[in-house]
């Protein structure tokens, strides 16, 4: 899937903060909205992140991209946690080349928090703006347990068989 893939840093406020976690995406009014904490600082930082124009936007659970992981660091591309994307075939992995006619300034922009692989098509920079931080009694907006290549192979190995196993054709 990744094959291809040339990966350029994308300079944000989170790129080089490695527990950043999604509070909230929202899709409305012809605008993607999205909400980060990072929940490692003390001050529990917030970013809200604003997609103004964008044909398509995907949101995987971590989890489920460790060949994307594996890649990037067999590729010597990982640069951090905010990356845009340029493929041979443009929007390939997105079974949406013509899309690149169409709408030819289009980018593929990646934001990779500790639960969540959110990737948009846009053809604008989006805009980020810090906000308030979030009260120290509020919860921390977890959803998934993390496992670390290198650290939990044998977790991960196991979770990619059960994972093949369930979705496997009947």
């Amino acid at each position: 899937m990744y094959k291809g893939w040339q990966i350029a840093r994308w300079e944000t406020p989170v790129v080089d903060r490695d527990r950043v976690l999604m509070v909230s995406l929202i899709d409305t009014g012809g605008e993607l909205v999205l909400v980060f904490e990072d929940t490692e600082s003390s001050e529990r930082l917030r970013w809200r992140v604003r997609f103004r124009k964008y044909p398509a936007y995907r949101n995987i659970d971590e989890r489920y991209r460790v060949a994307l992981w594996r890649w990037l660091d067999e590729s010597g591309q990982r640069c951090g946690f905010t990356f845009t994307v340029t493929e041979p075939v443009p929007f390939a992995s997105w079974d949406t080349d013509y899309l690149h006619d169409m709408v030819p300034a289009t980018r593929h922009f990646v934001i990779a928090t500790n639960d969540d692989v959110i990737e948009v098509l846009s053809g604008e920079e989006p805009v980020w703006e810090g906000i308030a931080a979030a009260a120290p009694d509020d919860p921390v907006p977890v959803k998934s347990i993390h496992l670390y290549v290198g650290e939990d192979d044998d977790a991960i190995h196991r979770l990619s068989a059960d994972l093949k196993d369930r979705n496997r054709p009947q």
